[in-house]
């Protein structure tokens, strides 16, 4: 056992009858151990290394010495598994901390020389820094864990392109082998801090700190490589290594899914949150490197009913949903890839033919809505609305995108529009299911509309709530083109009724409106462009529906128009917003030949 060095060595004890071979082990640690790694993390945090010597560098990365009690003489450098908790957190902390600042400054073009120099000779495996990282997977302690796993990740980063493959098959063949759940979870966590991080880019706040610039005395390195500044290189490492193993790794987790145990709960979440990662079009990652992590999506889909808690109901959810990407990717294509109109299908003939919603764990129980009691996890609920709005979106213009192309074949555009026909009823029946659950959950009147409940449901998730109205809007647009469409689900998706109560949630403040247009967060742009086209062409409809709130409608529609267009005048708005002003424009000059 290792003792910090104010504690006292225990008496010599007789060897166990578990372990009779093992020889124990007395900690020689020199006292300055702790002392060298605190001086470090000081500098480190000052931005420069320039007043540390050589063998102050190169201590805490030495390791500790370790004498038998059998032979005085021998020593070894032990491995970090085998320190004291308090210097492995230490230890780990700082080995985070230098990469972190190494990348800060690396990002700003300067670098301080000694940084540079440590991390040099890290990258160069000196020291078998990441061996003893990996090490670390195993810990008792989740929390040096954790921490391990953060500082790996950061020191993958930091290497970008020079890191060992070998590094990363064997923690890939982790998520494999591996029986340990800590093990596990260790590996995909590094793969999904990398897969996750953006490269860094200064707010503009921090330019006036000066904290986070090395002191005046700093020997400086200018850094030229502008490919030192892309991490790019290092996902694309850590996705092809992942993805040699992916088939493996998945029907793993499939297997840990299907026969749930609690013990296993949270490596079941991070393998989730990861494979979400890697999908997800934040990620920035290229089309054919992710192209192999949709090929198994289909199988989970079936694992979303009672026998599984709701924790990993909402992190599959969140995986579906960021597949079906509507609003920043979908509803922008013209031709759709498979595999999300292959989920999409899935989803809505699971919700149709298979009731997937009775699963719903919204009380944490099982059976019918999750069955138990309380308020119930309006945030799951709210992840299953959302899905089954995409994925009923995305099956809609799917068919809408067939029907246009065989429009001029004859014969054929009446076989897709019989095509048609069909899916608006299987999208009716879903969409009347959605309704029956949510209205057996929450507290709507049974004659509420989805059209208006939706905006309810969302109304404290910005970006949930106009990706639901695109969707909302983008399925009427695509189902009553034509003339047989069913009326009540054309009324039910109301686009006039949806954009009434969102006005309403708003309180008719047309500055939240241009907050959204503004904003990179939302897809509110779509939704406002496509929603006044809607308008225009379908003007009568639209001036029913508002009835009485017509004039508050535009009120706040000829409100939003004036402040876009003295932005614009100013050349202050962030991009061509035209198209949107020439709607509103055109939409005003309806409203007032009612008046005339």
């Amino acid at each position: 056992m290792l003792l910090d060095k104010s504690s006292k060595s225990p008496p010599p004890q007789p060897p166990t009858m578990e372990e009779p071979a093992k020889k124990r082990v007395r900690l020689t640690a020199d006292d300055s151990a702790n002392e060298d790694l605190e001086l470090l993390q000081r500098n480190l945090l000052g931005q420069c290394l320039c007043s540390m010597s050589e063998s102050c560098l190169r201590k805490p990365f030495q390791g500790m010495k370790l004498i038998t009690e059998d032979d005085m003489q021998g020593c070894r450098t032990a491995v970090i598994a085998e320190w004291n908790r308090d210097r492995t957190l230490q230890f780990v902390s700082s080995v985070q901390l230098l990469c972190e600042v190494a990348i800060k400054q690396n990002s700003k073009g300067m670098v301080c020389s000694r940084i540079g120099d440590v991390i040099d000779a890290l990258i160069r495996n000196e020291h078998h820094l990441v061996d003893n990282l990996i090490e670390l997977a195993s810990h008792p302690d989740r929390f040096v864990c954790f921490s391990a796993s953060r500082a790996l990740s950061a020191f993958f980063l930091v290497s970008r392109a020079h890191v060992d493959p070998r590094w990363l098959d064997r923690l890939t063949e982790n998520a494999v082998t591996s029986t340990h759940p800590h093990k596990m979870s260790f590996s995909l966590e590094v793969i999904k801090h990398v897969i996750e991080y953006k490269d860094c880019e200064e707010h503009p706040l921090e330019e006036s700190t000066g904290d986070d610039r090395p002191p005046s005395s700093c020997h400086i390195v200018t850094v030229n490589d502008p490919e030192s500044l892309d991490s790019s290189q290092i996902k694309c490492l850590c996705i092809k290594a992942l993805e040699a193993k992916w088939p493996a790794v998945v029907n793993r987790f499939d297997a840990l899914i299907t026969s749930f145990s609690p013990g296993y709960e949270s490596t079941v979440i991070t393998f989730l949150a990861l494979w979400e990662a890697i999908i997800s079009v934040k990620a920035n990652l290229s089309v054919v490197d992710t192209k192999p992590f949709y090929s198994h999506l289909d199988g989970f889909v079936t694992l979303l009913n009672s026998g599984v808690p709701p924790v990993v109901w909402k992190h599959l959810l969140n995986l579906f949903n960021e597949v079906l990407c509507y609003g920043s990717t979908l509803a922008l294509q013209d031709v759709l890839a498979e595999e999300p109109c292959s989920l999409a299908h899935l989803i809505v003939r699971g919700i149709k033919d298979w009731r997937l919603l009775d699963s719903l764990p919204y009380r944490g129980g099982s059976g019918r809505f999750g069955g138990g009691s309380g308020d119930g996890d309006r945030p799951l609920l709210q992840k299953a609305v959302l899905l089954v709005l995409k994925a009923v979106a995305v099956t809609v213009k799917e068919t809408r995108c067939d029907s246009s192309s065989d429009s001029s074949l004859g014969s054929e555009a009446d076989d897709a529009d019989a095509d048609m026909a069909v899916i608006e009823r299987s999208i009716r029946q879903v969409l009347r299911q959605l309704d029956v659950c949510v209205k057996a959950l929450l507290p709507f009147h049974p004659e509420t509309p989805l059209a208006q409940w939706v905006v309810q449901l969302f109304a404290d998730q910005d970006d949930a709530l106009v990706e639901g109205m695109v969707c909302c809007l983008d399925v009427t647009v695509g189902l009553f083109y034509r003339e047989s469409a069913l009326p009540d689900l054309r009324m039910a998706l109301s686009p006039a009724v949806t954009f009434v109560q969102f006005l309403r949630a708003v309180s008719h403040d047309p500055q939240v409106l241009l907050d959204l247009l503004v904003s990179n967060e939302t897809c509110f742009l779509l939704y406002l462009l496509r929603l006044l086209k809607y308008i225009r062409r379908n003007w009568a409809e639209f001036v029913s529906v508002c009835a009485r709130e017509l004039d508050s409608t535009m009120s706040v529609l000829i409100r939003l128009r004036l402040s876009i267009h003295k932005l614009v005048s100013k050349a202050l708005f962030p991009y061509n917003i035209n198209p949107v002003l020439r709607l509103l424009e055109k939409c005003e000059e309806m409203y007032e030949e009612i008046h005339n």
